[in-house]
């Protein structure tokens, strides 16, 4: 099941799927823990968007799934999966959306994050909750960018990217078709991919990931890939 799919009650359809995934306390507890960590950081990025509700202008808004914050109990997971200190790496979200997760790169303790978000509504948000955060992580640069995640170009000093679920399976191949056209001969990079449903897209391209983070029930929650140097 696919919750981040247009639906008329988006909410209902994660709320079944996460108490299906994972049980009814499980989720009352990442819920709670969710609303911790919104009111610690002073944010607000709750909510879900269909993309045509929003203001978006290009080519990959067919693509586009439904907005919906990460949440920081996977997040967590997910960093603790990689295998290196982010004091000096940079962290680039496709389809940062509210800015959660670029907020909790920061908070991680990366050095740059970088959001890419197609919808100006939710852009505009990013940029607030962000300002109200910055001075927390002085020792982390915010860039916000907003157009298609598929036309942009990826800077080379990249070294993370995140995706929850952004798109469907035909966007998901074109974006590993560019990160590994990007990447190919100039370093090792790591893919973090929340809610995997196309997973097998992403093997056709990088092969096996090299860490599946799974919640109680054996259902992965996130698949970790690399690219791969050439010399290697």
């Amino acid at each position: 099941m696919d919750f981040k799919r247009k639906g008329k009650l988006p909410w209902l359809s994660h709320l079944l799927y996460s108490v299906k995934h994972r049980g009814l306390m499980n989720t009352c507890l990442m819920g709670l823990k969710e609303w911790q960590k919104e009111r610690e950081l002073g944010i607000n990025t709750f909510g879900d968007k269909a993309a045509n509700e929003l203001s978006i202008e290009c080519s990959s808004k067919e693509g586009g799934h439904l907005y919906q914050p990460s949440s920081s109990v996977i997040f967590e997971k997910a960093m603790n999966s990689l295998p290196f200190n982010f004091s000096d790496k940079v962290f680039l979200d496709i389809g940062s959306g509210k800015g959660r997760a670029l907020i909790l790169a920061a908070e991680a303790g990366f050095k740059k994050v970088i959001g890419v978000e197609y919808a100006a509504e939710l852009n505009d948000i990013a940029h607030t909750n962000i300002e109200k955060v910055k001075d927390r992580f002085p020792n982390t640069e915010f860039v916000l960018s907003e157009g298609d995640a598929l036309q942009y170009d990826i800077p080379e000093e990249v070294d993370v990217i995140y995706l929850f679920n952004p798109f469907d399976e035909h966007a998901v191949r074109n974006l590993g078709h560019k990160v590994k056209a990007t990447f190919a001969t100039q370093k090792k990079i790591h893919l973090i991919y929340v809610h995997p449903v196309h997973s097998n897209v992403f093997e056709e391209t990088f092969g096996m990931p090299i860490s599946v983070v799974k919640n109680g029930k054996g259902i992965p929650d996130v698949a970790v890939f690399s690219t791969r140097v050439i010399d290697e």
